[in-house]
């Protein structure tokens, strides 16, 4: 395995310095320079993406990782972040209390806004912390060893979710040899707002010759750059604030608080065995929104209140809480590797947000009591959202040298969700002159939903490699599994005098399979070509549609199949001009099965929100990553990918089972999310000065070509487009032996370009737009 660096370089350095980390271009000497080493280690990064150890230039599929010492110096620090430095996964840049719909080689039928409620985020990405899957990946990057990122389906070693590609964070371990303590701050500001700071520290601490602790804390509190004003223009009357309060305008509101920390204890059980025990926590209190809210009255996009102020009555945030207690037990025999994982998740995530559409819902088409003559009141929502899992994996690898190399295992999990919201508007009871008594209703709630899921999936997963010659590999790799999914979705709608509750259904499936057949072959010693057909598949659900009357709800509305994707890939990778030039490029056609789209049932006017399988989609695409070493010092990278897809057949689902409320979906419609283009383009440069010191510089520009907001139901439907935008970027720090400093800057010529929108159609619809520049130093000392 190669050696990671003792101790991070912790300056927050280019966050423009595009570094590959695909490829070890040289060992590190003891003659090098220290700029040197510091260009070459951006390279040593070896990765366990395929359950070995291996270079990520060795593995024969598109696989990019990014070491702890890059990530510090690009800032990124969350998946947000690392999201926003890649060419082939797009998110909307929202509110750090929202989650947001990832699209993954343009995989994507969901809008690209920013939506409150998680029911209607969907990802085609499959999220990983060490050995543990999460429905999401809010955790941190903080005392993180490194981020591996493989791109394409993951179905046979990965299972549910990895439609298009799998994140895994990889943590740091307790190191048995030395005791170390290493301290991190920062602080930043953005245009407009005010000053943040983030700070870290971790401990390493042998606790004789085969125990060791390391622990880790980390606290951020990120001021807003984001005013709330609470009145709107169109009301003739005024609101009051609903505390009391006489204060109408809540400066930087968009703030957030977010406290990390991991423990884990190891024990060397022998000169063999190792048995690890870990329990990482986060706590975030992420409060506002960014964005501007336009005039609706007005007929262009005009403020009311001026850029970066957002109107609403009442706070908006989410509190979450996140917990994974995880044994780890590693045992090396002599023909044979034994890898057994064994988790425990919970995810929590409460909060509060406005609701202008509500108006539609209630003040207009509801009660005419609910008028501006007869109540100030306006509507907002509460939710709940709640994640738990667990988790297991034993896993054998093959240690032989041979040309016969194999993995297998066995994986269990079994994953609570639940998806509750409640629409509030107070004085409903009185003015609407509604008896909560009769129907056993929460004061004041008009609407509320709880969507939630019992999944349990058990699975054999293995592969198989045969070396035919010296250059030449060809692997199978198959996913046998068995799983349940029960569902008690509960959709009460007291504003039209209804309770009703559906009851549990199951859907499930014994036997399922999928496969995976990859082939490469080393052109030379520094080059490598491959081709893979793979499969990946994601969970499917259940919605909460109810029948009208006579007329049955169609069980295949009600009830959404998991959908899957075939992918077939050629791609190259490998160093040339003496090693001063890596490449990694590939081309790659995935056909979209029983794509999962948004659908909804309408009752009086009001939407059910829902889920169906939509037609076969494909898409296309090329992607490259490269690296040029211009001197011993000084380097260009490049990134570029291109995406393009669409429904591939035309297929129509009927919600009801009479052949009614039916929707279509045309060949040729493109789906949204990501750019057609995209391109990044890098330069670094790091030299030696006096005294032991190592100057580092980058500056990086970022093309994000212009995105379709939602997907197109037929190729004529005119889908509203984002603009095409480029951000720059720079850096610039000095390190010694024992400490470093940094500046750095995003978005230096504070370009503010719309990336996402929330719809509020009485209040003013928010306009979101990349962030304004930020200006940052940071700090590192190794004690």
């Amino acid at each position: 395995m190669l050696p990671f660096q003792k101790r991070p370089l912790t300056a927050v350095i280019s966050a423009l310095a595009l570094s590959i980390s695909t490829g070890v271009y040289a060992q590190t000497s003891k003659n090098d320079s220290k700029a040197e080493q510091e260009a070459e280690l951006l390279e040593q990064v070896v990765v366990t993406a395929t359950r070995r150890e291996a270079s990520v230039e060795d593995i024969p599929i598109n696989i990019s990782a990014i070491g702890e010492s890059e990530l510090r110096k690009r800032a990124i620090t969350d998946l947000k972040s690392l999201i926003a430095d890649s060419v082939s996964i797009s998110a909307p840049a929202n509110s750090p209390r929202v989650a947001d719909s990832v699209t993954v080689r343009g995989l994507n039928v969901s809008s690209v806004s920013q939506n409150n409620l998680e029911f209607f985020v969907r990802s085609t990405l499959a999220y990983y912390l060490d050995e543990t899957p999460l429905p999401n990946i809010g955790y941190r990057i903080k005392d993180i060893a490194r981020v591996e990122t493989m791109l394409g389906p993951q179905g046979t070693l990965y299972g549910s979710g990895s439609l298009g590609g799998t994140i895994r964070y990889i943590t740091n371990q307790p190191q048995f040899d030395e005791a170390t303590l290493t301290v991190n701050t920062g602080m930043y500001q953005t245009r407009g707002g005010g000053l943040s700071t983030d700070s870290d520290f971790v401990i390493n601490q042998p606790l004789g010759e085969r125990l060791a602790v390391r622990a880790s804390f980390a606290y951020l509190d990120e001021a807003g750059f984001t005013d709330r004003v609470i009145s709107p223009a169109f009301r003739d009357i005024p609101w009051n604030n609903p505390n009391g309060s006489a204060k109408s305008r809540y400066k930087d509101d968009d703030y957030q608080h977010v406290s990390t920390g991991k423990v884990a204890l190891a024990w060397q059980v022998n000169a063999d065995a190792k048995l690890t025990l870990t329990h990482a926590q986060q706590s975030q209190l992420a409060n506002g929104s960014r964005g501007t809210t336009l005039d609706p009255n007005a007929e262009s996009d005009v403020p009311q209140y001026g850029e970066d102020v957002v109107v609403g009555r009442y706070r908006e945030y989410s509190d979450r809480g996140f917990k994974l207690d995880s044994v780890d037990l590693e045992w090396d025999f002599s023909a044979v590797a034994l890898k057994s994982s064994t988790s425990y998740f919970e995810d929590t995530r409460k909060g509060q947000t406005n609701y202008g559409i509500g108006f539609l819902y209630y003040g207009y088409w509801g009660w005419s009591s609910l008028q501006p003559d007869n109540t100030d009141a306006s509507p907002y929502m509460v939710f709940d959202n709640t994640y738990s899992g667990l988790s297991h994996e034993t896993r054998f690898v093959s240690l032989n040298d041979g040309p016969l190399s194999w993995i297998g295992g066995i994986y269990y999990t079994q994953q609570e969700r639940s998806l509750a919201f409640n629409e509030i508007f107070p004085t409903l009871d009185d003015v609407g002159g509604i008896d909560r008594t009769a129907i056993g209703g929460a004061v004041d709630v008009g609407y509320g939903e709880d969507i939630n899921t019992d999944y349990e999936e058990l699975a054999l997963f293995g592969e198989l490699t045969l070396a035919l010659s010296e250059r030449w590999d060809v692997t199978v790799g198959a996913r046998v599994f068995n799983y349940s999914d029960t569902a008690d979705p509960r959709i009460t709608d007291y504003a039209f005098g209804l309770v009703d509750t559906k009851g549990a259904t199951e859907s499930s499936e014994s036997g399922k399979k999928f496969f995976k057949l990859n082939t490469s072959y080393d052109l030379s010693d520094d080059v490598l070509l491959y081709a893979t057909a793979s499969q990946g598949f994601r969970r499917g659900g259940v919605n909460g549609f109810k029948s009208q009357g006579d007329t049955e709800v169609n069980s295949s509305a009600q009830n959404y199949e998991p959908d899957s994707v075939d992918n077939f890939e050629v791609g190259l990778k490998g160093t040339f001009l003496d090693d001063r030039l890596y490449l990694q490029t590939s081309l790659y056609n995935i056909l979209w099965h029983d794509a999962q789209t948004y659908y909804d049932q309408s009752i009086n006017g009001f939407p059910l929100n829902g889920t169906a399988n939509g037609p076969t989609a494909k898409s296309q695409g090329w992607d490259l990553s490269s690296r040029l070493r211009l001197t011993d010092s000084l380097s260009l990278t490049y990134e570029t990918a291109f995406t393009e897809a669409e429904w591939a057949e035309t297929e129509e689902v009927c919600l009801y089972e009479d052949g009614t409320s039916c929707r279509t979906w045309s060949k040729g419609g493109l789906l949204g999310g990501s750019p057609e283009w995209r391109h990044n383009l890098g330069v670094t440069y790091y030299r030696d000065l006096a005294n032991g010191l190592t100057l580092s510089t980058g500056l990086r520009g970022s093309y994000t070509g212009d995105i379709q907001s939602d997907r197109a139901d037929s190729p004529d439907e005119d889908v509203y487009r984002y603009d095409s935008y480029t951000l720059y970027s720079g850096d610039l720090a000095i390190s010694g032996d024992q400490w470093s400093a940094g500046l750095w800057v995003r978005n230096l010529t504070n370009e503010r370009a719309e990336v996402s929108y929330q719809e509020e159609l009485y209040v003013g619809n928010r306009l979101i737009q990349t962030m304004p520049r930020t200006i940052g130093v940071n700090a590192s000392y190794d004690f």
